[in-house]
């Protein structure tokens, strides 16, 4: 009697250590896949979504739709950025990193501007016609230049550059 209330007093102690590990590895695993990492200045994306539920993606910088290079991750943007505020830690840490994008543009680059809840998006110049929120850069300075040819500017003030924006038709 002794030895069978032994064996089993030992299929539930190896029984509580199973769980104990499964547990463990639930809980720890689901914890590493709910945190969230800020990405890094200098780095760029595609946004998506609206400015009240927006949500990105890391494209190489050299990509074609790579509208948001990553200038700052210490907030106070610039006028000509956009401010991205993100979650990072878990779900419930109520960390945030402020995140300020710059476009990631080069003379030719045409862009879809939006309107004041959507992220802009790089388009073919070809969709410019007729449609005023889509603009060409038309030269890329340094801040404090001025545009030629009626362009409107777009200063950044903080990252020290000027883009010429035009009409992309």
């Amino acid at each position: 009697m002794g030895k069978s209330l032994l064996l089993k007093l030992g299929g539930v102690g190896v029984a509580i250590i199973v769980a104990a590990v499964i547990g463990g590895i639930k809980y720890f695993g689901t914890e590493k896949i709910e945190q969230a990492k800020a990405p890094d200045v200098g780095e760029c994306l595609v946004m998506s979504g609206s400015s009240f539920d927006a949500d990105h993606k890391e494209v190489d910088c050299g990509d074609a739709e790579a509208v948001y290079k990553i200038v700052s991750d210490k907030g106070n943007c610039d006028d000509a950025e956009l401010n991205y505020t993100i979650s990072v830690g878990t779900s419930n840490s109520g960390n945030v990193a402020d995140l300020c994008l710059a476009l990631n543009a080069k003379k030719g680059d045409c862009f879809d501007l939006g309107g004041m809840s959507t992220p802009a998006t790089k388009v073919a110049c070809t969709e410019g016609a007729g449609n005023t929120s889509i603009v060409k850069v038309v030269s890329v300075g340094k801040a404090g230049e001025e545009c030629a040819n009626g362009s409107q500017p777009l200063e950044d003030k903080a990252q020290k550059t000027l883009l010429c924006l035009g009409p992309a038709a």
